[in-house]
């Protein structure tokens, strides 16, 4: 869901913890659930799978009128990214993004063909605090593009909040621990959605 300006911040309740820290969400829109997006982490052999899923189907007279479908599995490694595969179902319009980290760097296959992009570059994935702020070059796991993104940190009692402008506008914030405890962003149609604890 991609943000056009900037939104005043409305504050969101942590996500409950679970079992290796992983996340559920309500996603609202004015004041109405309309969906859901849960992360999932599990340790393999050293390496850390984080899998996602965010389901948004906002309804009109108890009608679907939107489908919003993105499930995605990413690998770390040490905490640096190792591959990751998404599907994006907009409404019937699939959207398959692919990218693996390598000895020439990360290699990124989406719809506009295969990218070759830096060594340090990440999918953005709300849930890693350490890629954002312009610390690596980050891709959208929607688009299969390199992202252009303006950021502005803000200190808060025991934690840090952050303002993303340009291709993505949102709002969101962590503890002083690093975990994702507040988002915000303006959906395609106009209205502001907003994460709850599940």
């Amino acid at each position: 869901m991609i943000a056009r300006r900037a939104l005043p911040l409305l504050f969101a309740t942590p996500a409950l913890a679970r079992p290796g820290g992983d996340y559920r969400w309500r996603v609202m829109r004015n004041g109405t659930a309309i969906g859901t997006h849960n992360i999932a982490f599990t340790e393999r052999g050293g390496e850390r799978i984080a899998t996602s899923e965010n389901l948004v189907a906002p309804r009109v007279m108890g009608v679907v009128v939107y489908r919003y479908e993105h499930r995605l599995v990413e690998v770390t490694r040490g905490g640096r990214f190792v591959s990751v595969r998404s599907s994006l179902n907009r409404n019937g319009n699939i959207t398959e993004v692919e990218a693996e980290a390598g000895a020439q760097g990360v290699t990124l296959r989406g719809p506009a063909g295969t990218l070759n992009l830096p060594h340090e570059a990440a999918p953005l994935s709300w849930w890693e605090p350490q890629r954002l702020g312009g610390a690596v070059p980050l891709f959208g796991t929607t688009t299969g593009q390199a992202l252009d993104l303006r950021w502005t940190r803000e200190a808060l009692p025991g934690g840090v909040r952050w303002r993303i402008a340009g291709e993505i506008e949102a709002v969101l914030e962590f503890d002083a621990g690093g975990r994702w405890t507040a988002y915000q962003v303006k959906g395609d149609d106009g209205s502001t959605v907003i994460y709850a604890a599940a």
